[in-house]
């Protein structure tokens, strides 16, 4: 359980890293590049949590004799419905840090200018 809540946070670092890159290296320009890119990386990464959820919480149940072609899917449906709404809310939370960072590097341009 500790790995996992670990592995929660890395990866929750890493996209806030990855937000704050993408508002500082596009800050000077338009705000709608600065959404298609948080929101790609976003998707991306949701579909990443997907696949690896469904290697590894999903497949090895599937395995033996028993288990029919369709086990995949049927358990993956499941999961199949959280993907929209996370990639949605990860999405929010880059675009805030990216437009953020955005903010931050506007002003102290603007006060390093007038000062």
């Amino acid at each position: 359980m500790l790995i996992l809540l670990v592995a929660i946070l890395a990866c929750e670092a890493d996209l806030t890293l990855g937000a704050c890159a993408i508002g500082l290296g596009l800050g000077d320009r338009r705000c709608l590049l600065t959404f298609l890119v948080t929101g790609g990386v976003a998707l991306g990464f949701g579909l990443a949590v997907f696949l690896v959820w469904t290697l590894w919480f999903v497949a090895p149940g599937c395995l033996g004799d028993g288990a029919s072609l369709s086990c995949i899917s049927d358990h993956a449906e499941s999961g199949l419905a959280y993907l929209g709404p996370g990639a949605l809310v990860q999405w929010t939370w880059m675009l805030s840090i990216a437009l953020a960072a955005r903010r931050v590097t506007k002003s102290r341009r603007l006060a390093h200018v007038s000062g």
